[in-house]
């Protein structure tokens, strides 16, 4: 297994099921480019990184993202059970 196969797994294990992470060659640099989406997420969602850690650094943000949207979802739907 090669290093950044090695790495993929690596954030696979880390990040869960959850979400799928895979890597692309870049020809003209023979570097990688990181790429995630959580499983069944509409394909405009791909988040995109030039290293493995960069992509994980944008996968923790985006979780706090998405837990901070389901907070103000849920305050907003209690102000409207309670009228207010």
């Amino acid at each position: 297994m090669s290093t950044v196969e090695d790495q993929a797994a690596a954030l696979r294990e880390k990040r869960g099921e959850r979400w799928k992470i895979w890597f692309v060659p870049r020809s003209f640099d023979g570097g990688y480019t990181w790429c995630a989406r959580i499983h069944g997420d509409d394909l405009r969602n791909v988040v995109h990184a030039d290293t493995a850690e960069h992509l994980d650094e944008h996968i923790r943000l985006r979780k706090e993202d998405l837990a901070a949207d389901a907070a103000l979802s849920e305050e907003a739907g209690r102000d409207l059970d309670s009228g207010g």
